[in-house]
């Protein structure tokens, strides 16, 4: 399957959208696909919160 046709689901609110269209956050032992700014800040606010607990 081409990378332009692929489908992948938003990590935050799982929403189906095409590989080349999504944002990504790269780690170490992961990549988290986006389909929107407003998902990616989400996210990113939750791993910060996450951290501070620790």
């Amino acid at each position: 399957m081409k990378e332009d046709t692929e489908k992948i689901s938003c990590h935050v609110c799982k929403k189906i959208i095409p590989k080349a269209a999504a944002l990504h956050s790269e780690g170490q032992e992961y990549v988290a696909h986006f389909c929107n700014v407003e998902c990616m800040d989400y996210w990113k606010k939750e791993k910060e919160g996450e951290k501070k607990k620790e």
